[in-house]
């Protein structure tokens, strides 16, 4: 995973699944890398996550819950078909909006 800084906001990049221990415990890095840098908006860029479980999934939840705690907003971008039913069905559009592509997003 990798942070990507831009003028108006940061992206957590994914570099890989949701899946397995190695690969959340780096999001989770990330994340908390996230929440201390402050920026107004944090983009959680999916495009390398084919597979995600329910782990990955309740530590976005938490990521979400931090950056709402320090009023930082929460965006998706570049999901793949193969995650987008199981992220709909938990209905976390209600929560993170999404966008399908990082240049469609305005802050």
């Amino acid at each position: 995973m990798a942070i990507e800084f831009n003028n108006e906001y940061i992206s957590i990049v994914m570099e890989g699944n949701l899946s397995s221990a190695e690969e959340i415990k780096s999001f989770l890095d990330d994340s908390n890398e996230a929440c201390n840098i402050r920026m107004p908006v944090v983009v959680l860029d999916m495009k390398n996550v084919k597979e995600i479980n329910s782990t990955g999934i309740a530590k976005i939840l938490k990521l979400y819950k931090n950056l709402q705690s320090l009023k930082v907003k929460l965006f998706m971008t570049n999901l793949d078909d193969s995650i987008k039913p199981t992220i709909k069905s938990l209905m976390l559009f209600s929560l993170i909006k999404y966008f399908d592509s990082p240049d469609d997003f305005k802050v």
